[in-house]
């Protein structure tokens, strides 16, 4: 590669390198992987995705034609890390077609498009508002993989275990689907679905119906069973589910708040709020920290100013915004690299 590819590929390494991540993830465990050897894989998958980009070189289009848009580029990498999922799991990468990038669902949480800040701050307003209606907890899991962490460190933010961070991410999703249709599938005929799940179906209000009608087959049943009454260990043994995730399902409908959460009116910010206090102070500690530094984390930062998780979510939004702290996957939250960012802190 000559210098310009060179400096191209690490552009595009630190633009899409997370999301590389993160997307092959969501592939594996649509394929039934179980959520730790998921995220191991994925960064092999997307390692091995890069390497091709570079071995590439000139002769393909990321390195060797300036002239592609952006959203070109970003469907050929999806695209390229589509093919390597396919090949580590089945042999073969071919006959599969670009990432479409008009489907909510793909583009709003397979491969979340936000390449400088906090979910909150770039999120569409009609999204933002649908997380902030979230259980405390899982939106701010959400949020934290939305925002690149990888499981252990969105574990440390959040004060729990990792198996439990990542299923609380994912019934953040499933919730959004079930209170939010339109960010689903299309729905399924109702006449196609075994008795059992008609029968079931009934017992549901219209509103409800309509919502399962437009989730996966098997999502759909652990919810139905657990309506039901049925236990984890039931629901496992009968649809042959991981622990994982029927756990993840389960907790869709048992988190606190799940079925309370008031719907946000609106995600504008206060100068005088508890969130911008706290960044405030947050700015001034920023100023005596070095680049890289990791700033405090979650469970602290809300000990020491005596706020909930919201507060701590909106007042580091703020700040991803300025460009002062970065997500970096392995220390959570760090100070911006970016000198003239440093400079603009002081």
């Amino acid at each position: 590669m000559t210098a310009e590819q060179s400096a191209r590929l690490g552009s595009l390494y630190e633009q899409y390198g997370a999301r590389m991540v993160r997307y092959s993830y969501s592939q594996l465990k649509r394929r039934g992987y179980d959520s730790a050897s998921a995220w191991t894989v994925a960064e092999d998958i997307a390692q091995g995705m890069w390497v091709q980009v570079a071995r590439d070189g000139a002769r393909g289009p990321l390195l060797g034609d300036e002239s592609l848009s952006e959203d070109s580029v970003r469907a050929l990498l999806f695209y390229k890390t589509k093919h390597q999922v396919l090949g580590y799991v089945s042999g073969r990468a071919a006959g599969e077609v670009v990432v479409d990038f008009a489907d909510p669902v793909t583009c709003n949480w397979l491969c979340p498009l936000m390449p400088s800040g906090c979910a909150l701050v770039e999120l569409p307003v009609y999204l933002a508002t649908m997380v902030e209606a979230l259980p405390e907890q899982e939106r701010a899991a959400l949020l934290l993989m939305l925002d690149g962490l990888d499981p252990r460190s969105m574990a440390e933010q959040l004060g729990c275990g990792d198996s439990t961070a990542v299923r609380m991410a994912e019934s953040a999703v499933l919730m959004l689907q079930i209170d939010n249709p339109e960010l689903s599938r299309e729905p399924v005929a109702l006449e196609s679905l075994p008795q059992w799940e008609r029968e079931a179906l009934s017992e549901l209000s219209p509103e409800r119906r309509a919502a399962l009608l437009r989730l996966e087959s098997t999502t759909r049943q652990a919810l139905l069973l657990k309506h039901q009454g049925l236990s984890k260990r039931e629901i496992v043994k009968r649809l042959g589910l991981s622990h994982d995730a029927t756990a993840a399902i389960v907790r869709c409908v048992s988190a606190p708040g799940a079925k309370a959460a008031p719907k946000a009116k609106s995600t504008g910010r206060r100068a005088n709020s508890k969130f911008a206090q706290v960044a405030d102070a947050l700015r001034k500690d920023i100023k005596a920290m070095r680049p890289g530094d990791r700033l405090p984390r979650r469970v602290d930062l809300m000990a020491r100013f005596g706020v909930g998780s919201r507060t701590i979510d909106n007042a580091w939004a703020v700040l991803r915004g300025e460009g002062l702290i970065e997500a970096n996957g392995a220390y959570g939250y760090t100070v911006a690299r970016s000198q003239d960012d440093m400079r603009q802190a002081a």
